[in-house]
């Protein structure tokens, strides 16, 4: 089968079954543009049921570029609150702001121009070219990882390396249609040929898969090693009020505001008689123990957060968990 008839049977597949997503409407050259940065931008490391009420939320708040780039950055951060990875919407910022200076608000249809704009790499950049200019560009994604391992039954390292994936990648062509196809690809990933229990039957590409003649649908995953990390959570409190500083010590949640919190060992850990909560972040397990002092020490950079008013802050998802977990 050539390649034109993939691309014809994925697109055929696509016109009839894609998501209505908020990203996707159809709208101006400019607002199709903007729309793109700011999805691709959420939707690095996060799924995309997560990402659509987001979406929807910031494009009210910040409908194009220009109002993007001159909004404080604490309001930008209150809207991306909860969806994490908070160094993404200061590069989205940065981006919008750069932009406006040296790209007269337009995203560039060069890759190696795009690239030089914060928090954009191969994948965003690809993306971009892709959705944004229909450029003969297929990102790759999990997505389409996933569907080139069971097209070509990739099991071993070497098969399973990107400089391979890249090359097999060849197989699906390209299209006139670029912007949709892209999409179509990845789309195709995430509904039809899903990590577990893929949806065969409604594959526009089952008479070429090779994992559906051998009924081997097992992915060869990347190892992730999540580290299992200790600390201790110190909670001063006074009635409703808690002291909380901004974040310079630890590489995540920079600048964000936390707990005063002290890395400890196993060893420490077990030893302290205080209540315990679990909280994954990113490819870390995070083992908390939290000493719970109900009462306020004078602490540098500290500020005091009144508990009724805790929607009025920034705060990180990781903080209103242990804020959660304390005994009223």
């Amino acid at each position: 089968m050539n390649n034109q008839n993939i691309s014809n049977k994925i697109l055929f597949w696509y016109d009839n079954n894609k998501r209505e997503l908020p990203w996707r409407k159809r709208t101006s050259t400019k607002n199709r543009e903007y729309y793109t940065l700011v999805s691709e931008f959420m939707l690095q490391q996060t799924q995309v049921k997560t990402v659509v009420p987001y979406f929807i939320n910031f494009i009210n708040k910040f409908p194009n570029l220009r109002k993007l780039a001159y909004s404080n950055e604490r309001k930008i951060l209150k809207n991306w609150e909860g969806l994490g990875y908070y160094s993404r919407a200061r590069n989205l910022k940065k981006t919008a702001i750069k932009l406006l200076k040296e790209f007269n608000g337009k995203l560039p249809k060069d890759i190696e121009k795009l690239k030089s704009l914060p928090g954009i790499g191969e994948y965003t950049s690809s993306s971009i070219l892709a959705i944004a200019h229909n450029k003969p560009f297929i990102p790759m994604d999990g997505n389409v990882e996933r569907i080139l391992k069971r097209l070509f039954l990739l099991k071993n390292k070497n098969e399973v390396s990107r400089e391979n994936l890249n090359i097999k990648k060849s197989f699906f062509g390209f299209s006139k249609r670029s912007s949709d196809y892209a999409q179509a690809i990845m789309e195709m990933g995430a509904l039809i040929c899903k990590p577990i229990l893929p949806l065969c039957s409604h594959c526009p590409l089952v008479e070429n898969c090779k994992a559906f003649k051998k009924k081997d649908f097992v992915i060869k995953s990347k190892n992730k090693y999540n580290k299992v990390k200790y600390f201790e959570a110190n909670v001063f409190r006074k009635k409703n009020k808690y002291l909380l500083i901004k974040n310079k010590k630890f590489g995540f949640l920079r600048n964000l505001v936390i707990f005063p919190m002290t890395e400890i060992n196993k060893k420490q850990f077990n030893s302290l008689d205080f209540k315990k909560i679990n909280v994954k972040m990113s490819n870390m397990n995070m083992k908390i123990v939290l000493n719970d002092y109900k009462k306020i020490k004078k602490i540098s950079n500290s500020l005091l957060l009144d508990k009724s008013n805790i929607n009025k802050y920034i705060l990180p998802s990781f903080t209103k968990k242990i804020f959660s977990s304390l005994s009223h």
